[in-house]
């Protein structure tokens, strides 16, 4: 089947509105960005970061670079 049974979202279109047909589902769960929420991921972005920022500087192509 090509039916999705559930879904849970952390990310929206347009936030921090919510699209008012996402809100009347239930086989939905809606929370606010809470996915990175945690001391070790914060500290993971902000070393990426960091990274990304030394390796720019110093001329160098940044790891985590998106084209």
């Amino acid at each position: 089947s090509c039916t999705i049974s559930g879904a849970g979202l952390d990310v929206f279109e347009k936030e921090p509105e919510v699209h008012a047909g996402l809100l009347g589902l239930d086989n939905a769960v809606l929370i606010p960005h809470l996915g990175s929420a945690t001391v070790e991921t914060r500290t993971a972005m902000a070393t990426a970061a960091a990274k990304n920022c030394l390796a720019i500087m110093s001329g160098a192509t940044p790891p985590n670079r998106v084209n």
